[in-house]
């Protein structure tokens, strides 16, 4: 039986990746000479990912509670389809920590230009991310089934 995803949790996981993501951006350039770089495909793939989560999100809305004429959607697909949303939610709130602890890093401690840059693809990959967590927190939302109703002569 799947538990739903509390949002402490998620919480507690951006925090603990946050700081993650700051100490790395942190020693980086001392152990490697170089500065840490933020690829500007991060970005893009977060929201390739947030996006293509909306529009699975959108189809199951739709299946979970169809117009006539319509097919419902399988109960199977629907526990699958949670148990990603509880995967992205879960990977989309340690990289939003994660990309967040590399913005602070660059934003309150650099100066170059090649930070700003950092600062800029960090706060967009942690917004995807975020939004990554939202769409996952909905569909699993969606996917939630009624509990099952108390039998009157169970032995306890």
């Amino acid at each position: 039986m799947l538990v739903p995803t509390r949002i402490s949790y998620l919480i507690s996981l951006a925090f603990i990746s946050s700081a993650a993501g700051w100490l790395l951006a942190k020693l980086w350039p001392s152990i490697f000479g170089q500065e840490f770089s933020t690829p500007w495909l991060t970005a893009i793939t977060m929201w390739l990912l947030a996006a293509a989560l909306f529009i699975w999100t959108l189809l199951a809305r739709n299946r979970i509670n169809p117009i006539k004429g319509q097919l419902r959607l399988d109960p199977i697909l629907a526990a699958r389809s949670a148990a990603l949303a509880m995967s992205f939610s879960r990977v989309g709130s340690l990289a939003m920590g994660f990309y967040f602890g590399v913005l602070l890093e660059n934003f309150l401690f650099s100066s170059s230009l090649s930070s700003k840059e950092r600062v800029l693809i960090s706060g967009v990959t942690a917004l995807a991310s975020l939004s990554t967590v939202i769409i996952g927190l909905w569909l699993e939302r969606l996917c939630r089934l009624p509990n099952p109703p108390a039998e009157p002569n169970s032995a306890r």
